[in-house]
């Protein structure tokens, strides 16, 4: 995970959930493996923080259609996500399902 980006709507931020990590790995880890056994995905790393940004190229203006989304995702979310895809993709290539 990258330091750099912003955190979620938790403000949390992968810094801190790396130094929690070497601090707790075991706990940390059973977290997640937990989640993916039992298949829950809490509700509280779906919710993201939706931030407008101004499309580039506009100086000011209060029209809604000049501003594009950016959603900030919890990272908790972000390491739970992509824990199920790399067993996804795991499974699908050690069955030879995909090529």
């Amino acid at each position: 995970m990258n330091n750099e980006k912003a955190p979620g709507e938790d403000g949390i931020t992968a810094e801190i959930y790396k130094l929690t990590f070497k601090i707790f790995p075991k706990s940390i880890t059973a977290m997640y493996n937990g989640c993916l056994k039992i298949g829950i995905f809490p509700e509280r790393w779906k919710k993201a923080k939706i931030i407008p940004i101004m499309k580039p190229g506009i100086q000011t203006c209060e029209e809604v259609t000049k501003y594009r989304p950016i959603s900030l995702l919890n990272v908790g979310g972000k390491i739970l996500e992509r824990a199920l895809i790399n067993r996804i993709n795991h499974y699908m290539y050690s069955t030879e399902f995909l090529n």
